[in-house]
């Protein structure tokens, strides 16, 4: 699949309804916003499911955001308007602030002497699509940021789902994991403490009010209403029927199969010196940085 490059010029918000600013507060806040976009002059190459990556022309023209196409083009339905125009629904999901693009000079050429202009719309091939997508994955917002990054997995490999808005709320978890502490509150396993660095940001934050007790004039308190939970433990939390299972019944279960509470450390087998470097050689075959530090 062909990865598509859309113009968006931050510095002219009458250009936009709403501002690229505007749109990035959203996306943020609410996962994705919708966009329409004019793709005239690419219609016949794009299809739905497409990467849409969004660059800002200019001076320090880059790479600001990732989207995906999420219709098949389609035309004006005023009869009015210009004629053979064609458009596509985009679900923005990130923008980037504008002093943290990622540079034209640092992406690859074919995206460099493909970059549309004026608000214009180009398609790349799909080795470039996936060289863009490495290049963003290694950006410091997708290292720095918990969970999935948007654009960094080809979109066959990504399923969306709605969840609680509180979940995912950055200062929610934030209150929610310095009260609580960072161990997972059903079996005790601290990510952090086992993988080392690697595990920040892997545990998650459950909402332990069922959804029928919610209303439009509640109130979330990161506190009394949210509970860090490892992925394994929130998975089976919402299998619970009619509710999710709270904490301590995730922990009755536990007990119930005889599984002790985690330790901090787990147990397991260490990879051999030449295993080791048999996945190095892999990552290097895929393109892939190396996990190895200097002195392995």
């Amino acid at each position: 699949m062909t990865a598509v490059l859309l113009a968006w010029d931050p510095v002219c918000p009458e250009a936009w309804q709403p501002d690229y600013r505007e749109a990035a507060a959203i996306a943020a806040d609410a996962g994705f916003f919708r966009a329409v976009w004019d793709v005239t002059s690419t219609a016949d190459r794009i299809e739905p499911g497409s990467d849409a990556w969004f660059m800002v022309p200019g001076e320090r023209a880059g790479l600001a955001g990732h989207g995906v196409v999420v219709s098949a083009p389609y035309g004006l339905a005023d009869p009015q308007g210009p004629p053979g125009t064609r458009l596509v629904d985009i679900d923005v999901d990130v923008l980037l602030p504008p002093d943290e693009l990622i540079l034209l000079p640092d992406l690859p050429e074919e995206v460099t002497a493909a970059c549309p202009k004026d608000g214009g719309a180009a398609v790349v091939s799909h080795s470039a699509g996936e060289d863009l997508r490495r290049k963003w994955s290694r950006h410091a917002a997708a290292e720095t940021r918990d969970g999935l990054f948007p654009g960094s997995l080809p979109q066959q490999a990504v399923r969306w789902s709605l969840t609680s808005r509180w979940e995912n709320d950055a200062e929610a978890r934030r209150i929610c994991l310095a009260h609580h502490g960072r161990s997972c509150s059903a079996c005790g396993l601290d990510p952090e403490a086992v993988f080392g660095p690697d595990g920040s940001g892997v545990l998650q934050v459950h909402h332990i009010v069922p959804p029928g007790f919610l209303s439009e004039t509640y109130v979330m308190d990161p506190v009394t209403d949210l509970v860090p939970l490892c992925p394994t433990c929130h998975a089976v939390s919402h299998r619970g029927f009619p509710d999710p299972f709270t904490p301590s019944e995730l922990r009755r279960l536990l007990a119930s199969r005889r599984v002790p509470r985690q330790d901090p450390v787990l147990q397991g087998s260490l990879p051999s010196a030449d295993q080791l470097r048999a996945e190095d050689d892999a990552r290097k075959l895929l393109g892939l940085r190396s996990r190895r530090s200097p002195a392995d």
